[in-house]
């Protein structure tokens, strides 16, 4: 493996120094948390920038997060790796404003902001038309951008150009017979539920028999998607036109479409150490990872050569898998070098196919 991506790098030290003031900001703008919670933010704000990586010893899950480390507690925070770090601070912050006890999103009034949008409704008049296969899967790779219902309509073509990789053509290739499917989520929100009308196009024309959606088994990162957000935007859904949402509520009655969800989803680690048990469950099936968060647990969250291919890296998978995924991180493999500007913007994405 190349060197593990770490809080020194440049985008790592913006993230935890410059976004996560903003986040804690909108935090405590949000929600009426009360002198003991805004103590414990900034606090963790400080130890996060400043500090050693510390775990307390009446964490209710501090044997999980004992089975989870790898010689980071005890460190300074910015010698750890990107990823580990990332996620514990999350993990922190759940603590931090009472999560375990109350079972408060603190993430919940930006996702049902983002439902509520009176603009969502016109976002999505394209459902009203029939999707062919390209245009599903590009909606569940683009669904955060508001301008997708035009590309969409305007025909994808602009949409191919931005990917830096596409194996678009592999991957409808694949359903040539039908599969089952899972879904490793990624965002709640706009990005769900174009996930869902791709769950929903797999099952209406008989290329998956079955769909599985995964998701974060608590709030994780910013806008992560939970088993309440699945069952939020599959309201949302049955409001918009086209009939996805009805037809998928039809398909969990009867068995065909399944939301679950697995602790190691909330790990610090790449899939690479994923559990037997959830390796068991992707094996005899196509998982597509989606995101940006999935993606650098997938390939592992490292300074890979933008060349390496792949399949190089994803070996390791117990079954075929796809990648779906918008750039907003330094990893880049089986793509031409993308300029270390553009792999944070969000401006490219990737569809990438592996199959054993």
């Amino acid at each position: 493996m190349p060197p593990v991506i770490t809080l020194e790098s440049p985008f790592a030290h913006q993230v935890f120094h410059e976004r996560h003031p903003v986040l804690f900001a909108r935090l405590k703008d949000a929600h009426p948390y009360g002198p003991e919670q805004r103590k414990a933010l900034d606090e963790l704000l400080k130890e996060s920038q400043e500090g050693v990586i510390s775990l307390a010893d009446d964490a209710f899950d501090r044997e999980q997060w004992l089975a989870w480390d790898r010689r980071h507690f005890g460190t300074p925070w910015p010698k750890a790796p990107f990823l580990w770090a990332e996620s514990y601070f999350y993990r922190l912050l759940l603590g931090a404003v009472g999560y375990f006890e109350t079972k408060v999103d603190p993430f919940g009034p930006f996702k049902t902001a983002e439902l509520n949008d009176p603009g969502l409704a016109e976002d999505y008049a394209w459902l009203a038309e029939p999707l062919d296969f390209d245009a599903a899967l590009m909606a569940s790779l683009y669904g955060n951008r508001a301008d997708l219902g035009f590309q969409l309509i305007a025909g994808n073509t602009k949409i191919h150009d931005e990917l830096v990789a596409d194996d678009s053509a592999q991957v409808q290739e694949f359903f040539a017979k039908p599969a089952t499917v899972t879904f490793i989520l990624d965002n709640a929100g706009r990005e769900l539920l174009s996930d869902l009308v791709f769950a929903d196009h797999l099952l209406a024309n008989g290329l998956a028999t079955e769909v599985t959606l995964h998701a974060k088994p608590y709030p994780y990162y910013v806008s992560d998607a939970t088993i309440t957000d699945v069952s939020d935007c599959m309201r949302r859904l049955r409001q918009l036109p086209g009939g996805a949402g009805q037809r998928l509520h039809e398909a969990a009655a009867e068995g065909r479409l399944k939301v679950r969800t697995h602790p190691f989803h909330c790990a610090p680690l790449s899939f690479h150490d994923m559990p037997t048990d959830l390796a068991a469950e992707l094996k005899s099936q196509l998982t597509i990872f989606k995101g940006d968060l999935n993606y650098r647990r997938l390939v592992g969250d490292c300074y890979w050569d933008a060349a390496t291919p792949f399949r190089e890296t994803v070996s390791y998978l117990p079954g075929p898998a796809v990648a779906l995924r918008i750039l907003k991180s330094e990893v880049v493999v089986g793509a031409d070098d993308v300029e270390p500007a553009s792999r944070i913007a969000g401006t490219h994405a990737m569809i990438q196919m592996y199959q054993p």
